[in-house]
């Protein structure tokens, strides 16, 4: 992976329900393969919405709400940064992943009940780590394992083109254009505005 990565996963809705929260319509585009303003329904019921790091649909604002009689994983990663996966459940945090590119290569920030698959990535991630160590070799395994933490909880790897999940292809989306827009839809679109200017720019 290079750069950034940010995407969620929803499992309990709808994808049509997914984007009507999320104020997002479609826009009849489709692509092969994952890419910011796509969304693929996988057959294993989870529905994702590919978006990028520091997203505002990525929020605990965006994603609390959203998590209302579901469950829904968000993901940021950044190469020179954070890698974070959050997930939601019912409206209330469930657990939550995180690694920073600048912490010690071993740190990880946790909360919640981490899922099952957790133990084992975590015990892969340190025998690898150990393996780099011994060999002297300036790698950080830990900052993938948020990342690939929620790709197995939810089946999707974002290098996968849509035929790997026997889905033809990626549909397009966009930020929706009410005529009488919802208070929470208009905070979200200044906060996506604003969100236009460099990640890194806080001013």
């Amino acid at each position: 992976m290079a750069g950034t990565r940010g995407w969620l996963a929803v499992k309990g809705k709808d994808g049509a329900a997914v984007l009507a929260e999320l104020d997002l319509v479609r826009t009849g585009e489709s692509a092969p393969h994952a890419q910011r303003g796509m969304a693929i329904a996988l057959p294993n019921g989870w529905f994702i919405v590919i978006t990028r790091f520091g997203s505002p649909l990525l929020t605990e604002d965006s994603l609390l709400p959203l998590s209302q009689g579901c469950k829904v994983i968000g993901v940021q990663w950044s190469e020179n940064d954070v890698s974070v996966a959050t997930a939601y459940e019912n409206g209330k945090p469930a657990w939550h992943v995180e690694h920073n590119a600048e912490s010690e290569v071993r740190v990880l920030v946790t909360s919640g009940e981490l899922p099952p698959p957790f133990d084992v990535l975590h015990a892969r991630f340190e025998a690898e780590q150990d393996e780099a160590d011994a060999a002297g070799e300036d790698v950080d395994c830990f900052h993938a394992l948020p990342v690939e933490l929620a790709e197995t909880v939810t089946g999707f790897e974002y290098e996968l083109g849509a035929g790997a999940y026997g889905v033809p292809a990626f549909d397009g989306w966009k930020i929706g254009q009410e005529a009488i827009p919802r208070a929470a839809s208009r905070r979200l679109r200044r906060r996506m505005a604003r969100s236009a200017r460099p990640w890194w720019k806080f001013w």
